[in-house]
Parts: C-alpha cells; structure tokens; sequence
C-alpha cells in the first residue's frame, strides 16, 4: 500500500498543511538566528543600546517560533509515517544517521537558543561570550537545515536513475549519493538567501505594526529605525536570490525535466482552482521588488546609517530584469510583462503610502512582511507540488533492505557490495525501458499516456537524443503497444 486516506480529508492535503506551516515558522526561525547575531555584534561595535534592545526581542520571537515549529514537525512526521508508510520508509533507510544527527541538533539548539536569551542581561558583563553564544547558533541551524534539504533535494533529484543502484558508503542507513544529490547544493543555497530575506521582511512588517500602535515620538523613532535595519539586512539577501534561482534551474532542467516544466507550464498540481502558483510567487516578489526600489531611493535623501551602496541596490535589479527576460524567452513573454507591471504597480503604491504617512515607511514594512509570507508559502507549495510522485518512482530501492537483509547488519559499518540486492527478473523490452527512457522522465510518464500511436512517440524520442537502434525501437514499439507491464 503507497499511502492511506483520512475519511472526508485528503492526505494529500493534510500533509501539504503541516509542511506549509512548518515552512512559515522554520524558515523564520532559521533567518532570525542569523539577523539576531548582525544586530547585537553591530550594537556592541557601535554602541548603540536599541539595537541591542531590538535584537532581544527578536530572539524572543525566536524562541516562540523554534519551539512551534519543532511541535509541527513532530507532527508532520507522525502524519508522514502514518499516511505514507512506504514514502517514510524509503526516506528513513537512506537517511537514518542524518535523521538521528537531525534529532540531536533539535535539543542542541534548543538548549542554546533558550540559555541565550534569558542569560541576556545576567551575561551583559561578558557580552563578548554572549555574542559568541548567538553567532553559534547560526553553523548549528544551517547544519541542521543541510540535513533536511538533502532529503528534499533527493525527492526531486536522486541522483541515479531509475533501476540504478546508488553506492551507499561506510554505514547502513546513510547513503551518500542520495544526500549529496544534484539538486542539493542549489536547495540549501537558495533557502539559506531567503530565510534571512523572509525573516528580515517579518521583523520590518512587526516594526511597521507597531508605529501605528505607539504615539510615543521616541518609541516611533526607535521602530522606524529597527524597521529599517531589519529591511536593509532582509532586502540585502532579496537581491542575490536569482542567481542561485538561475542556476537552480538549471539543475532541475537537466536532472528533473518533468518538475521543471510543470513549472514552467504551469501543470498538475501547480494550479490550484485554476491559479498558477508559482506565476503568483514570482509575481509577488516582482511587487517586492518594485516597492524596495522606491524604498531605497527615498532614503538615498536623508542621512542614515547602515545603508546599502546604490551600485549593489540597482546592479542586482538588472539582474531580477535578466532573470526575467530568460524566463519570458523559455516559457512566455507575458510573464515577463506581467512582473514589469507588477513592479511598477506596486512602486506607485509605495509612493503613495510613503507620501501618505509622511515619509514613516510603517504601511511599507507591513506590506512588504506580508508579501514575503506569501511568497515564501506559494514558492514552498510550488516546489513541493512539481516534483513527480516519490512513491514507486525509484524502483531500484524497493528491494534492497528488505528485512531478511538488512537485520544481520543493522547500525554497522558496511562496504559496498556486502549486503546482497535482490534482482526482479524482466524481460528485455522492459529493461531497455528501463535503461533509455529516464533521461528525461519518470516511467509513469509512459505509464500513463493513453494514446497508442508509439511509433511516433518513438521517432520523436530518437529526435530528441534517446540512443536506439532500430531494432531496439522495434522491440520497444511493440512492447507498448501490447500493453505489457514494465
């Protein structure tokens, strides 16, 4: 059995809430460790005590958010493991020391998270080790986010084909080539930029909430600064997101051709009640970007500190408009458009509330926070829903650690080789299938296509790169055309 159901509620759905609600909390939580170090070091340097002041209370936030976020992914695993018993399984014999490593940086990170917050004033006396305390926190929750897009990146990109085997090394239960898969390098990348982006965004939108509930001229002076910081370090990591995004995708177009032109397309899964969600994110952050323009070019004006050089600010702007024009060029030109709009749309509406609330840039950190949210929501759905159906998708591991195998040599140090792969037998047809049609997709592509003009289907194919003779495309044509299993 590939999953259960939940009477009246699809599975599909409940895990899609528990891994979009671990999403917004984790992420946040991740980012705001790293803004938290760059406040409190910039406040000791500089000496200034708001920033300090600021900087505690972002790491209350974090603790609140940590600890949610960890009760979520308990349950998130609870309703993996119970909904989706073979998925958890495959994922758990690959995995099982980064898992175990996983669950020792949960209390690690816990334990210094808290110590570092509430021993804030009791070690202002030596800020230099509680500094040092913060900026830890940052290689242990980037350590433990490694882990975790290791698994992701190989539910998208294996790393080895259908029927292949991947050599696992040194112990059972970590399986080297499914970690270090094609995609995982560009994941843990591009999630690390906007972690922090999203954070910072978050904390800018709290800040703007709070000018319009304090008529206190110092409070309002003291949000609108920390607002500013926060948007500076958070718009600072927003810029250099396409470039990783550029180069991720061309990893996915090369290693998962199928989960990129779903989203390209906008097929499957990607549209919900009829809307591309991964236009919507793109369109959204063109918003973000279009408001941040404006916002960088008001305060160009007035004398501030921690500022960003205007050559970074607009030369990665050129960037966000490249990035566009090669996506307009790969799918359609009315992409490109309609993120041209909607930067300029939302620049003239940053104008306005600028102007409107007297140059505070409160309305602006609050739409900014909540644009980010969405976006950080819609552009985890997307990457979730194109990914071509994990469950049977890599047959080769079905047979591997089967229990009569893997019981002898549970939790010790194996060679590849010593541990005996149970082979299913298949006809020729079928392995040649196997072996020269998963370039370029999965074997439920074949599966499920309900036309029969394969001889076509087959020349396009051979178009296309597939190496076959012409016998072996014989062979295959036939093979499918009398529906035989593969």
């Amino acid at each position: 059995m590939s999953h259960l159901e939940i009477p009246g509620i699809s599975a599909k759905w409940v895990i899609g809430f528990f891994g979009l609600f671990h999403i917004s909390v984790a992420a946040m939580a991740i980012g705001m460790a790293f803004i938290v170090a760059v406040l409190e070091i910039y406040a000791y340097r500089n000496k200034i005590r708001r920033y300090d002041l600021f900087a505690k209370r972002t790491q209350l936030f974090h603790v609140c958010i940590y600890n949610i976020g960890t009760i979520n992914a308990i349950g998130l695993v609870f309703a993996l493991s119970g909904l989706y018993p073979q998925f958890w399984s495959q994922i758990f014999v690959h995995f099982f020391w980064p898992l175990i490593i996983e669950e020792f940086l949960f209390f690690l990170l816990a334990t210094t998270l808290t110590f570092h917050y509430f021993f804030w004033e009791h070690l202002w006396g030596h800020k230099k080790l509680h500094i040092t305390l913060g900026v830890l926190l940052i290689p242990l929750f980037f350590l433990q986010m490694y882990i975790i897009n290791g698994l992701g990146g190989f539910m998208l990109t294996p790393g080895f084909k259908e029927g292949e085997v991947s050599l696992f090394k040194g112990i059972l239960g970590y399986d080297f080539k499914a970690m270090y898969n094609p995609s995982f390098l560009m994941l843990q990348l591009h999630r690390a930029l906007a972690n922090i982006s999203y954070a910072g965004f978050c904390l800018a939108g709290w800040c703007g909430i709070r000018l319009y509930l304090t008529d206190d001229a110092k409070k309002r002076d003291y949000y609108e600064d920390c607002g500013r910081i926060a948007y500076y370090i958070a718009f600072a990591f927003f810029l250099s997101i396409p470039i990783i995004g550029y180069f991720y995708s061309h990893v996915m177009m090369k290693e998962a051709s199928q989960a990129f032109w779903d989203l390209m397309l906008g097929r499957g899964d990607i549209l919900v009640l009829g809307i591309d969600t991964w236009w919507l994110k793109h369109f959204l952050v063109a918003a973000m970007l279009g408001s941040s323009l404006v916002y960088f070019h008001r305060i160009d004006k007035t004398n501030v500190p921690f500022s960003l050089p205007k050559v970074m600010v607009w030369s990665i702007a050129l960037f966000y408009l490249m990035f566009y024009m090669a996506m307009g060029m790969v799918m359609t030109w009315l992409f490109f458009w309609l993120m041209f709009i909607a930067a300029i749309i939302s620049a003239l509406i940053s104008l306005f509330l600028l102007h409107s609330n007297k140059n505070s840039a409160r309305a602006l950190f609050i739409l900014l926070g909540v644009i980010s949210f969405l976006t950080v929501m819609l552009g985890g759905y997307a990457r979730e829903a194109s990914r071509p159906r994990f469950v049977d998708r890599v047959s080769a591991y079905d047979n591997i650690y089967v229990p009569e195998e893997r019981s002898p040599y549970l939790m010790v140090p194996v060679k590849p080789g010593d541990i005996p792969i149970v082979k299913q037998e298949t006809t020729k047809e079928a392995q040649l299938i196997h072996d020269r049609c998963v370039d370029c997709h999965t074997l439920d592509v074949i599966r499920d296509y309900k036309d029969d003009d394969w001889d076509e289907v087959i020349k396009t194919m051979i178009n296309y790169g597939t190496e076959l003779t012409e016998d072996e495309a014989k062979l295959i044509t036939e093979y499918l055309k009398a529906g035989k299993p593969f």
